[in-house]
């Protein structure tokens, strides 16, 4: 790491790695600055749409990391005088809370926050996080053309960030009551970074990394020791991938004396992403997670990573998508940093994904086995508390040549419903909408205590028991399967069901016993059951949120196939067009 004044770190990048920056920077430069109005915060609680104002919030930050990078690159006084205005920007923003986090102004009934009390929020730390990482890199050159400017960005994140970490003790994110989330290292690591680059004070500097350190071992001790992320593919990439660049910052500046990188799990949390791979850019959704992500990821963090722990596979992983994709901006500016100076990441050699056969994770009781022939099987148990919990205890995945046919929809646009009591009348989470079934007419209920027991795993199959996630069920199991061409899932339960399976794709042709789809990939998947139970219900609903339709279209569809007796079996296969 190093500052524009070290042309022989920023000068000699090659023009692959920095032309969409330097383009995107010049189309920012020829538009207004975004605003962030107090009108569009304020329908958090009018209306519930957060989108209104951290899309614009969201875009300042990005638009000011990506002038920073283009001085940095360039060291031309135009980029730095961009900069320099976006961070001004910032600094004078009342609050960098995001409205759905300002419980202080909530407290108060009122929807302003008050800069004498600031809430340390996800906006507030990648907020800081900028200024630091803005510091580091033009210095200099913010002394030479806004001399004042650096002394300003210290006095708003020492008031903002730095003092309330360390007096105040209740964030909940700190993980002191034994709940741990994304949110614990993904403030850490900027909480770290102001530390390091924008704290005068010794003493105050070594007490907040202390203090992250502690904070970044409770997360760590709270990791399951499979590896696993109880979060989703999506959410691995601000909760692990955030404790990596937490670690390996301290590693930095203690130059190797932390050596953090022998601590468990981390050996298994860096294969995570490969596990849920799917394929052409899908993979495993659970939870409040995109069977689609954005693609453009900062891998050269999950390269980092398994070259610490000498991981060829999860290497490989990472160069899958070597100089397919620019580094952005928008992922974190300290990423954008560090991605840029990675001489080895850069030249690494582009690599095939690595797709492992079959893969048992016990502690979030997530299995996931391919065939020969295309068909990807994908099966959660665990229990209805977990983090961004879906109830779908039991639900499975089915994907034929990478793409989901049978699906979990996954995250919608996120608002004032997502994280409050009424959470779960939001239909892509209830259990009526994930591939599982409903018994006696009772969906599946939030709770620990609604979970997957008596689990049996083998190479190709998992069997669990669904009894505790089932209400009114006085039994029920399942056993998915996958071998010779084709997923199976057997169900047994004493009471009425009707079994539930969501959809993505175009149905051709639908009788009894038997549904085929053209799925999203091109392909066409056949499903066949029982005929004399008849064709089911297939019912299609229009996908009225942006981030589900970007991921499966504007409809998706569901079949309900009603089971009077006591047990339902499913067959996929790869299917011929009529």
């Amino acid at each position: 790491m190093a500052d524009l004044t070290r042309r022989e770190v920023w000068g000699d990048r090659p023009p692959e790695l920095t032309q969409a920056i330097l383009d995107d920077a010049d189309v920012d430069r020829a538009r207004p600055w975004p605003q962030t109005l107090l009108s569009d915060y304020a329908r958090y609680w009018r209306d519930g749409v957060r989108t209104a104002y951290e899309d614009p919030a969201g875009e300042l930050r990005r638009r000011t990391s990506t002038a920073v990078l283009a001085a940095a690159l360039t060291a031309d006084q135009a980029y730095v005088d961009a900069a320099a205005d976006g961070l001004m920007l910032l600094c004078e923003q009342t609050t960098w809370c995001w409205a759905a986090h300002e419980s202080f102004a909530t407290a108060r009934s009122e929807v302003v926050g008050d800069p004498d009390e600031p809430y340390l929020d996800l906006g507030a730390a990648e907020t800081a996080e900028i200024l630091a990482w803005a510091d580091l890199v033009l210095g200099p050159a913010l002394d030479e053309r806004v001399p004042g400017l650096r002394r300003r960005m210290r006095r708003e994140t020492r008031h903002r960030v730095t003092q309330p970490f360390r007096t105040d003790r209740r964030w909940h994110w700190l993980g002191l009551d034994g709940r741990l989330h994304n949110w614990n290292p993904w403030i850490h690591g900027h909480v770290l970074a102001v530390a390091l680059f924008l704290e005068d004070d010794p003493q105050v500097q070594l007490e907040v990394t202390d203090l992250v350190v502690d904070g970044l071992s409770r997360y760590l001790d709270a990791m399951p020791a499979d590896g696993g992320c109880d979060e989703g593919y999506a959410y691995w990439w601000n909760g692990p991938a955030r404790l990596a660049l937490a670690l390996d910052l301290l590693d930095r500046v203690t130059d190797g004396a932390f050596a953090p990188w022998s601590c468990t799990p981390l050996a298994e949390m860096v294969r995570y992403p490969q596990r849920v791979a799917l394929g052409d850019g899908w993979y495993v959704n659970v939870a409040d997670g995109s069977a689609r992500p954005d693609p453009n990821q900062p891998w050269h963090v999950l390269h980092r990573w398994a070259r610490y722990h000498q991981d060829a596979e999860a290497m490989a992983q990472a160069a899958a998508a070597h100089r397919d994709l620019p580094i952005a901006p928008a992922a974190g500016l300290g990423r954008a940093v560090l991605g840029l100076t990675d001489d080895t990441w850069w030249n690494a050699g582009k690599a095939d994904l690595p797709l492992p056969k079959s893969t048992w994770l016990p502690d979030v009781q997530l299995f996931v086995a391919r065939d020969n022939g295309g068909l990807t099987l994908a099966i959660k148990g665990g229990h209805n508390d977990e983090n961004h919990n879906h109830n779908d205890v039991g639900s499975f995945i089915v994907a034929l040549d990478s793409t989901p046919v049978l699906i979990d929809l996954g995250q919608p646009t996120y608002t004032a419903l997502s994280f409050s009591d009424r959470r779960y009348e939001q239909w892509v989470v209830q259990s009526g909408w994930h591939n599982v079934p409903v018994i006696s007419g009772h969906e599946q209920q939030p709770g620990p205590e609604h979970r997957a027991t008596d689990l049996v795993v083998r190479e190709n199959s998992l069997a669990l028991d669904l009894t505790h996630a089932c209400p009114e069920a006085p039994r029920c199991r399942r056993v998915a399967t996958v071998a010779d061409g084709a997923i199976t899932i057997a169900d047994e339960w004493e009471g009425s069901a009707a079994e539930h399976f969501v959809i993505a794709g175009t149905p051709i042709s639908h009788d009894a016993g038997r549904l085929t789809i053209n799925t999203l990939g091109g392909g066409c998947a056949e499903l066949t059951w029982n005929a004399d139970l008849g064709a089911g219900h297939l019912e299609e609903r229009a996908v009225d949120d942006a981030l589900l339709e970007r991921v499966w279209g504007p409809t998706v569809h569901r079949l309900v196939v009603d089971c009077p007796g006591k047990s339902f079996r499913l067959t996929v296969r790869r299917g011929e067009r009529p």
